[in-house]
């Protein structure tokens, strides 16, 4: 890829969520690697969310604010909106590890060569000025995320052969990778942080129902001793939440 650098589409799907987006804003149009195309999908937000992505609009390819069916569609409509080559969903409060995080991913393509999806680490707030570098493993076939999805940059192609399944709220990006993965996809893991998580996300805040969506993809997309090992594993932690009282 070093002939011709890839371009990158950055899509971020937010709803009201003023107080977090213009820090993931100023992270995207900072970064230093140019060819960068950056998307904002805003369901309709009354609470200043508009206000913020206006004030940014010269630095943005294309945004939009209209209502949505949810998460999965907003980020469905980010997709066809999309004209880059790879594509990474940064969520409102996120924010890249550093100014030249999209510069050290590119560095890495050209390294390994046209996978169809490569992915990084995360660092994790575990005080009020500490990260945590989470280490990635590897794509296996799992009862729930392989990695960070904010850390991922995905083949357009595959975004739209394989789009959202819009019927889960939480987990059709679960259901994404599990097809990626069933259909011998090539994976490679980028082994530096790529994004500084906000553990403030729907997915993280409402475990049990997380949880839950996990085991209906299970049943649809897993089979024989695999599925039933995964949600037997998914009921386990489920009754270890509620027991310790931790279902947030």
């Amino acid at each position: 890829m070093t002939a011709s650098k890839p371009l990158i589409t950055v899509i971020t799907v937010v709803r009201n969520s003023a107080r977090l987006l213009e820090k993931t804003i100023q992270s995207v149009i900072g970064q230093s690697f140019p060819s960068v195309e950056y998307i904002i999908v805003d369901g309709a937000s009354t609470d200043g969310t508009a206000d913020i992505i206006k004030k940014y609009e010269p630095s943005l390819a294309k945004w939009v604010s209209e209502k949505d069916n949810g998460i999965y569609h907003a980020m469905n409509k980010g997709v066809s909106m999309a004209g880059g080559t790879y594509i990474c969903f940064m969520n409102s409060g996120d924010v890249f590890a550093d100014d030249r995080t999209l510069e050290k991913v590119v560095a890495g393509m050209d390294e390994t060569h046209d996978a169809d999806i490569y992915y990084g680490n995360i660092l994790v707030k575990t005080g009020e000025n500490e990260l945590k570098e989470r280490i990635a493993t590897a794509p296996c076939n799992k009862h729930r995320m392989f990695f960070c999805h904010q850390s991922a940059f995905v083949r357009i192609e595959l975004l739209r052969k394989y789009p959202f399944d819009e019927k889960y709220k939480m987990s059709a990006d679960l259901k994404f990778f599990k097809q990626c993965y069933y259909n011998r996809r090539r994976f490679v893991h980028l082994d530096f942080p790529v994004v500084v998580y906000d553990t403030s996300g729907i997915s993280h805040t409402n475990r049990i129902a997380g949880l839950r969506e996990n085991i209906a993809v299970i049943r649809e997309m897993d089979h024989g001793c695999n599925k039933f090992q995964f949600m037997l594993r998914l009921y386990y932690v489920i009754w270890w939440l509620k027991l310790t009282g931790k279902r947030s």
